[in-house]
């Protein structure tokens, strides 16, 4: 029982957690709980679930401990599939090495995004367009784009722009890796680096582009005031600086499913 209690006590301090830590104490403490009440039940009452059966309770469960914890909406999809998903794999006649190699892909992939909660999502081509017609013209530019994943947006501006410097930095081995050997493979003036980007020197960039999450913006903006050179530009796709009026917004995939926005700050 002090192990349940334990449990459920680091579930209600939830805050003191990141968000995927708090969805994993929830996945414990609903497993915890279910299997403490499936055992009074059947102690007193004499009553046995299937396994499955448990499985769908402690989804249920895991769900609503979610919302309850007021998690992010991707949260309530995650938290409920998980032990089912589990369950289904683990019956599936699948070699136990296919786990540990999907296991260590997401893993290059997706590296510290329990702690940034910046996940690996890219750009689109519309956006690298609209982020081009921002530039300065006939100027040769210092340009980074921070957390650059497969390096899309580098790549077609080293290209269009042959004589200004493209730079990415990506924490996840596996996207940046790609990029590396892409670069390797291309004579196009990109360049990226394996590091987080507090660790960077903004003030050596003219332009600084970001797609992170609304997580991100409000510690990356102190950084930009504090780093970037008079001048220069920042901008961010879809999530903007919290009351901070950006002085150019563009809509570059204005759609019925997709309004994002470029937000564009002059230093």
């Amino acid at each position: 029982m002090d192990f349940v209690k334990n449990v459920l006590s680091a579930v209600t301090n939830f805050k003191a957690y990141p968000p995927a830590v708090t969805a994993l104490l929830i996945q414990v403490a609903s497993l915890v709980m279910v299997a403490s009440s499936l055992f009074f039940l059947w102690q007193i009452q004499g009553l046995k679930l299937t396994l499955i059966q448990a499985v769908f309770l402690q989804s249920l469960l895991a769900l609503l401990l979610t919302r309850w914890r007021k998690l992010a909406w991707w949260w309530c999809v995650i938290q409920p599939a998980f032990p089912l998903s589990l369950f289904f794999l683990l019956s599936a006649p699948v070699s136990s090495w296919w786990y540990l190699l999907i296991f260590f892909f997401l893993l290059s992939l997706y590296w510290s995004t329990f702690q940034t909660q910046v996940p690996y999502f890219p750009s689109t081509r519309s956006v690298w367009i609209a982020i081009d017609d921002v530039l300065p013209a006939n100027k040769s530019l210092s340009f980074i784009d921070i957390g650059s994943g497969l390096g899309g947006l580098v790549f077609y501006l080293a290209k269009k722009h042959p004589e200004s410097r493209f730079s990415g930095v990506e924490i996840a081995p596996l996207p940046w890796l790609f990029s590396v050997v892409k670069a390797w493979c291309n004579p196009v003036s990109a360049r990226f680096v394996r590091a987080d980007y507090h660790d960077l020197d903004f003030s050596q960039f003219d332009v600084v582009f970001a797609y992170l999450s609304p997580v991100a913006m409000l510690p990356l903006w102190t950084k930009v005031r504090r780093e970037m050179k008079k001048g220069s530009l920042f901008i961010s796709y879809e999530f903007p600086i919290p009351q901070v009026d950006a002085d150019l917004c563009i809509y570059p995939e204005k759609t019925v499913i997709n309004n994002a926005t470029l937000f564009v700050w002059r230093i």
